[in-house]
């Protein structure tokens, strides 16, 4: 399998498009769940904790690097703060600003690969990255992302960026010497540990839900969780994380295809038109000379 992926570079971005595929599905699943952002962050990575942990015993391999454990666990902290502030910035602002602002995370990829990585990304990767979220804004709308005023809300989604971006660059780190399960799994432990801390703080509401939600909740453990984190852990240990960032925006993308298929949601001619913007950002970045 590692010689696969050595003489075939695609295959790590057919997982990367997979990974992205599945966690298109996110929002989808927590507007079905129709609870707390806190409560369906939590029971995202709980269920996907117990859903990975047998399959992680099955393909369990000897873990020797302590560095890479505190960089697994450090991951999962990062991403739950990312969770937890991005949800947070929903109730505080418009849904639509949380996640134009959330879709920050390449330009802080692009930032922290120069001056702690020291690797100055390629004049494209700035390029395209600015043609996706002009995509992004265009999806949203113009007017609403220019009548908007920076509010709490809006600071805790540029927070949340910040921390989506310090994870990707800190996948690569941890996928060095840990392989691609025992990484996810400590991650996601951590993660769920912290999530739970933060609904105990806050007292949020964690049971008495009806059939519908439970499913949901279920279900965006399973698929986004370890089905689309999964694929994207073990295709960012051998792609470039400004690269990999940049082509997570298209989540906004097939998010927009699923609602129509899901939600019978329609969308919009601008929307369309921003679609495309965002995957020719997309392709610049990733096209090779």
């Amino acid at each position: 399998m590692i010689k696969m992926h050595k003489d075939h570079p695609w295959v790590h971005y057919l997982l990367l498009l997979f990974g992205i595929l599945c966690i298109s599905w996110s929002a989808i699943l927590v507007k079905i769940a129709g609870i707390s952002g806190f409560g369906s962050g939590f029971y995202r990575l709980f269920f996907g904790t117990i859903s990975i942990i047998p399959v992680w015993l099955y393909f369990k391999k000897p873990i020797t690097d302590r560095k890479g454990v505190k960089i697994a666990i450090i991951c999962g902290i990062l991403f739950a703060c990312d969770i937890a502030l991005w949800n947070t910035s929903i109730m505080l602002s418009k849904a639509t600003i949380s996640t134009l602002l959330a879709n920050l995370a390449p330009v802080w990829v692009g930032l922290g690969a120069m001056f702690f990585m020291k690797q100055k990304p390629a004049r494209i990767f700035w390029i395209g990255t600015a043609i996706s979220i002009f995509g992004v804004t265009i999806i949203i709308g113009i007017n609403e992302v220019l009548g908007a005023r920076l509010n709490a809300g809006n600071m805790l989604a540029i927070l949340a960026s910040v921390f989506y971006g310090a994870y990707l660059l800190t996948v690569r780190k941890g996928r060095v010497s840990l392989d691609t399960f025992s990484f996810t799994t400590i991650s996601m432990v951590s993660s769920t540990v912290v999530l739970g801390i933060i609904c105990l703080f806050t007292s949020t509401p964690l049971w008495g839900f009806n059939s519908t939600t439970w499913y949901a909740l279920i279900a965006l453990g399973i698929v986004p969780q370890v089905l689309g984190w999964l694929s994207i852990n073990q295709a960012l240990g051998h792609i470039s994380p400004t690269i990999a960032s940049v082509s997570l925006l298209s989540q906004t993308v097939f998010t927009a295809i699923f609602s129509v298929l899901i939600l019978s949601e329609v969308l919009t001619i601008h929307e369309i038109g921003g679609a495309v913007v965002v995957l020719v950002g997309i392709y610049l970045v990733n096209r090779r000379k």
